[in-house]
């Protein structure tokens, strides 16, 4: 299932190629309680614990949050998070990847739809193609004018779900009420299944190797590359600032690889949207590096009560390996040691010729 969500999501990004102009960015203060009101014209970027959007949006709508519920307005839809709730007007296409997302009744979408989910209902009609994947996919009681591609456990359907076009779904999934929904044509899939088996050795020589590596990479960089590790020591390590870096690291990684990838088709820009990605793609392994530096130079002052580049860098790789072996835990935390470090990463290449 892994592998059927992670292939919808190589998918998401192609959607959002016939973007045009974007007049600015706009990003408001991230928080515990965030209500986002008004109109803009822009690329709207709100993040926070708990966020209630009625903002009417002339733009891409992007929002992050824990639990979001958005009942505005916005040409573009983008939205992630645990709980999602779209209730709004989406002019155009609509993009959510979370937990749980519920696209009620009262929500209307212009085109198409891709969602990536673990439970995934949808009770409004989809204007084109439905694009999902998650474990339940619920599509009970609405009209696809298009295509459906759902990659699910279980489907659910009733006498009242109408795909005037194709029902593409793997054959192992588990399909309520396919016999009497109203479908023009079906396609089943057979899934690739690939079944490798890793013993205790070959998953700790892995583990070794790969914290190996990255030590002797963070030393070369910190050691040869002027200036970087006196700007990583020389950090605002409050709370605020962590906060505050993390987000936008966030906002970098959704945004930077959209508008690359649109640059890669305009023709003329597509050396330069080839050296971004590849820095994008640098900076996304550096990234976890940094943080391990951060963190382990404050666990040896700390502990130890030494400035040493060799322990910080061995005591940070080792601890943020073990953590992240730590099953739901570990996945959190890699997320957000990526978000603060491309925030650092953004920070220093903005102030680069300061």
């Amino acid at each position: 299932m892994t592998k059927k969500i992670l292939s919808l999501f190589s998918i998401l990004l192609i959607m959002f190629f016939a973007i045009g102009n974007v007049s600015a960015l706009e990003v408001s203060e991230a928080g515990d309680n965030v209500t986002e009101e008004g109109t803009y014209e822009s690329l709207r970027f709100v993040a926070g614990n708990k966020v209630t959007s009625t903002a009417t949006i002339d733009g891409i709508s992007f929002v992050a949050g824990n639990d979001l519920y958005f009942e505005g307005s916005a040409t573009y839809g983008m939205y992630a998070g645990n709980t999602l709730t779209i209730n709004g007007n989406i002019d155009k296409d609509l993009l959510a990847a979370g937990n749980k997302i519920l696209v009620t009744a009262d929500a209307t979408i212009g085109r198409d739809v891709y969602l990536a989910g673990n439970q995934v209902e949808i009770k409004t009609n989809i204007e084109r193609n439905l694009r999902a994947g998650g474990d339940t996919i619920n599509i009970s009681g609405i009209t696809v004018n298009g295509n459906a591609y759902l990659y699910a456990e279980r489907i659910i359907m009733d006498e009242n779900t109408v795909i005037t076009g194709t029902l593409t779904y793997y054959d192992e999934t588990r399909i309520t009420g396919l016999d009497k929904a109203t479908i023009g044509n079906v396609i089943t899939k057979t899934a690739d299944k690939v079944d490798i088996e890793y013993g205790f050795k070959e998953k700790l020589y892995a583990f070794i190797v790969s914290l190996i590596a990255s030590f002797i990479t963070a030393l070369c960089i910190l050691n040869f590359i002027p200036g970087v590790k006196e700007k990583i020591l020389k950090l605002d390590l409050s709370i605020g600032n962590i906060a505050k870096t993390a987000c936008i690291g966030f906002l970098v990684l959704i945004v930077i690889p959209l508008i690359s990838l649109f640059a890669l088709f305009t023709g003329f820009l597509t050396p330069l949207a080839i050296i971004v990605l590849a820095i994008y793609f640098i900076s996304i392994y550096l990234s976890g590096l940094f943080v391990a530096y951060i963190v382990g130079n404050a666990i040896s002052i700390k502990l130890f009560k030494k400035d040493d580049l060799y322990l910080a860098l061995a005591t940070g790789i080792v601890l943020l390996g073990l953590l992240k072996l730590i099953p739901i835990l570990g996945g959190y935390i890699n997320a957000l040691v990526l978000f603060y470090g491309l925030g650092i990463i953004y920070d220093f290449i903005k102030n680069m010729k300061k």
